[in-house]
Formats: structure tokens, C-alpha cells, sequence
């Protein structure tokens, strides 16, 4: 189910120093793979945490699927990007984000910025919603060094950040099928979420690598 296609153009840019990927058409059959998706609810994210605003102002969720097919595609992911692979567990787990939005005053994209944080290494996303070209990632610069980190707040409670703590690097652009590739660790980073794409029934859906560690 999650053949990838090695003929897919690998794209390079650095940004500040760090290297970023691209691959279009990333997965052979990604249609199956969202059906496969859909076809399991995933789970609400972090429901034991509290307070949270998840299901009150939005509906965070994540998929965690056992299934052995998706081992080749991290070992080739992790080839481009240098990383030791993952134990055996997370490499042979499908981790997903479905996130939606309620229209609320509490979801204002204007002044802030949706939960900036950092993970131990690279991340790989794999957009998976069609005709989106918006809701990419965003990498930041954190601004204020008195500015809390998001580990000091449960992720669900204040989800947004001011804007003016943080300047944007870089707007990764989605696509459907698409993979990018950023180092995590040297960058706070989020979902870019600048409109009421997903202010509704709609989830932005994406599956996702995560590589533990930073590069030497």
C-alpha cells in the first residue's frame, strides 16, 4: 500500500544553513492510502491532557497503525536525510494528523501563529489533502527568548501563539502527495494555518516520519 516512487525528483534547498526536501508524487497510490486512512478513525490526540480546548474550539486527532508496508519508506526517507532509523516500532507505525477547526473567536489566524514547537529530529509530511496549496508548514525563528516553551503548556490549551514572537522563515507550500522534509530540531515549526480551509468537516490530513535525534 505505501509503494513510493524512487524516480520522483529529490529537491534540495537550504534554508539558513539546514537542508530541506521535496518530492512530488511521493507515494504510488495515495488515494488508497487516504481511503485506508479514513477507514479508521483516528483517536482524539492527547485527550488525557488537561486543560485542553481539543473538541471545545477545535478537533485534534492522530492516527498510530501498525502495518509493516510502511518500513520501506522510511528506510528511503531516511536515506535522504541522513538519519539513523527510527526502533522497531515507530518504523512500522503509520502516524498521521487529522486536524479540523470550529469557527470561533478562539481560532484567530490573524494575530497568531498555530503552536510553533520543535521535535528531536527530521520530520517527513506527507500532504494528503486535494486542491491544497496553503496549509503547509511553516518554519520559525523564535524571537523572544523569555517566550515559554510549548513544553511548558499543555499542547490543547493555548495552541496560539502571538506572531510577534516568532518570525517566519519559511512557508513550506502543501500538496497533494507531496513530501517535505525539515529538520525539526533546528527549527520551531508548525501547520500553517492562515484561512478557513479546514474551519469545518474537512480535516487537513497528512502522514508523517518523525527521526529522533539531531545530525551531528
Amino acid at each position: 500500500m505505501f509503494e513510493f516512487n524512487r524516480d520522483s525528483e529529490v529537491k534540495k534547498k537550504i534554508i539558513e544553513g539546514s537542508a530541506v526536501y521535496t518530492i512530488d508524487n511521493f507515494y504510488k497510490n495515495p488515494d488508497e492510502i487516504v481511503e485506508y486512512l479514513k477507514s479508521t478513525p483516528p483517536p482524539i490526540w492527547k485527550e488525557e491532557e488537561q486543560p485542553s480546548n481539543n473538541q471545545v474550539q477545535f478537533d485534534d486527532r492522530r492516527h498510530y497503525l501498525w502495518n509493516t508496508d510502511i518500513l520501506p519508506a522510511y528506510e528511503y526517507v531516511c536515506s535522504i536525510c541522513g538519519h539513523d532509523m527510527p526502533d522497531e516500532e515507530d518504523r512500522n507505525t503509520v502516524v498521521t494528523n487529522f486536524t479540523r477547526w470550529y469557527d470561533t473567536p478562539f481560532n484567530n489566524f490573524d494575530d497568531n501563529y498555530w503552536w510553533p514547537h520543535w521535535d528531536p529530529g527530521y520530520n517527513g509530511v506527507v500532504y494528503l489533502n486535494k486542491d491544497d496549496v496553503t496549509a503547509g508548514t511553516n518554519l520559525y525563528e523564535n524571537l523572544d527568548p523569555d517566550n515559554e516553551p510549548p513544553d511548558d503548556i499543555p499542547e490543547h490549551y493555548q495552541p496560539w501563539r502571538p506572531k510577534s514572537k516568532y518570525r517566519l522563515i519559511e512557508s513550506l507550500e502543501a500538496k497533494y502527495n507531496r513530501l517535505v522534509l525539515f529538520d525539526g530540531y533546528r527549527f520551531p515549526h508548525a501547520m500553517n494555518i492562515s484561512d478557513k480551509q479546514y474551519f469545518g468537516d474537512t480535516y487537513r490530513m497528512n502522514q508523517v516520519f518523525f527521526f529522533m535525534g539531531p545530525l551531528d
